[in-house]
């Protein structure tokens, strides 16, 4: 099994042990090549395929357990080529990881999601990006000590933290505007009574954070239902600010800016329905 750190970081090498995937959904795909994953994630769990008609591989990361499995049984001639595989998961808090794992990039997981899929929503993609986005936050705030003090980008590894908490305010906070349009009136009136979390409570500080701010006097003044539109804003507002950041802060790492824009685009423009569409929610 690999195992997927929260700062990125792949260990392919102490955890030979794949659980089995009991319980586990095709939650999405992801295009790769047979060798790319061998490189990124080691060697594939021989175990799981005993006829080797395929490669299975079997990657731990902070939001659980993932398999990718080839979506057909015909092995390619070539290591080289490129081909879908399946996301095998129970949640999909998972899909940020298994792409930033595989392609070095959250900017593509939007597209994971199986279009005959109708559970996966745009409201719980926001959410696992929110997922991914605290938990790269806590490993990066963890760093400091670890860090080489001579090196050119000292600054950037220092400032990383506080960036990616702007990220995860903007993005609470269009989250919420979301929910607030679709709740009733009685959900309303519980918002402003909420329980206040402190950001001791990890993620769950996030995900309920400033919700009893949203007075139900003020009606649907917070409220917008487009969630598209408020994402693609958002990429807008990041893609376009991108030079005055960088002059008052520097040190901004803007490999990560850029590929929050891309995330925060491709989730605007994914074909998949929002809340208000839903019966039942995935994961």
């Amino acid at each position: 099994m690999t195992l997927l750190h929260p700062d990125l970081s792949i260990d392919t090498t102490t955890h030979p042990d794949s659980p089995p995937a009991t319980g586990l959904t095709g939650l999405g795909h992801i295009t790769s090549s047979v060798r790319q994953l061998r490189d990124r994630l080691g060697p594939s769990c021989d175990r799981l395929t005993p006829d080797r008609d395929t490669e299975v591989w079997v990657l731990h990361t902070p939001a659980g357990l993932a398999q990718l499995r080839a979506g057909t049984t015909d092995r390619d001639p070539t290591d080289d080529v490129e081909r879908q595989w399946l996301i095998l998961a129970d949640t999909d808090d998972v899909l940020p990881w298994v792409y930033a794992a595989v392609r070095g990039s959250t900017a593509e997981f939007p597209s994971a999601a199986l279009p005959h899929f109708t559970e996966a929503t745009l409201h719980g993609f926001g959410y696992a990006y929110l997922g991914y986005l605290y938990l790269r936050m806590n490993a990066e705030t963890r760093r400091p000590h670890q860090l080489d003090r001579t090196a050119p980008d000292f600054r950037t590894h220092l400032h990383r933290p506080r960036q990616i908490n702007t990220m995860l305010l903007q993005l609470a906070e269009l989250l919420h505007h979301y929910e607030w349009a679709h709740a009733s009136a009685t959900e309303r009136e519980e918002w402003s009574h909420m329980h206040r979390p402190t950001p001791s409570e990890g993620l769950r500080y996030w995900k309920a954070r400033n919700r009893w701010l949203y007075p139900p006097a003020t009606g649907s003044r917070h409220g917008n239902p487009d969630l598209p539109g408020m994402l693609r804003a958002l990429a807008d507002a990041a893609r376009d600010n991108r030079d005055s950041l960088l002059e008052r802060a520097p040190e901004m790492d803007l490999v990560l800016h850029d590929e929050h824009e891309r995330t925060l685009r491709a989730l605007a423009g994914i074909p998949i329905p929002g809340l208000d569409a839903l019966q039942f929610a995935r994961g």
